[in-house]
């Protein structure tokens, strides 16, 4: 994976106070990332950052369609999706990162990149489970052979006496 200046902020310049920054990304911004679970898409992430005497504050703003693999029958499906995330960049004698959350830049640093961040914002931004709305707009190939597999049924007989309990309730 290549940082691109593309998502370079050059803060150095910068004034005290809030300044914005429009991002799309798109299939060139993802097929950048080897494992990248996101193969197209529209993201539009407005940046809000807050420069202070010390510390800088970034607003990020995530919304839009992308291109995945369905959990149910690993053909690509749209998923939209909204999220928001901050980070706080705290200037020190040298550079290092905290936690997810808190960045810290060294005396040398002129400006942030935030491909890394983007790319990981916009994966956290993916809903837990990502399938097709209906079963009907699965692969019905694949999803005939699920239902042949049998998952997870099992007869009521083989149920543990102790559990068996339970069902009165």
């Amino acid at each position: 994976m290549k940082l691109t200046s593309d998502y370079t902020i050059p803060f150095t310049g910068l004034k005290i106070g809030k300044h914005t920054y429009e991002y799309k990304l798109g299939k060139a911004f993802f097929e950048q990332f080897e494992y990248s679970e996101i193969s197209e898409g529209d993201v539009y992430v407005d940046i809000v950052l807050e420069k202070q005497m010390n510390m800088m504050i970034l607003n990020f703003e995530f919304e839009g369609v992308i291109e995945t693999t369905c959990d149910r029958c690993q053909e690509s499906v749209e998923v939209e999706f909204a999220s928001e995330y901050k980070l706080i960049v705290k200037f020190g004698d040298f550079t290092e990162t905290e936690n997810d959350e808190i960045v810290v830049l060294g005396p040398n640093e002129i400006d942030i990149n935030l491909t890394q961040y983007l790319y990981e914002y916009s994966h956290l931004a993916l809903p837990s489970k990502r399938a097709h709305e209906s079963i009907d707009e699965c692969n019905q190939d694949v999803i005939a052979i699920l239902r042949t597999m049998n998952y997870g049924s099992e007869d009521d007989d083989d149920i543990d006496p102790r559990w068996a309990a339970l069902k009165e309730i």
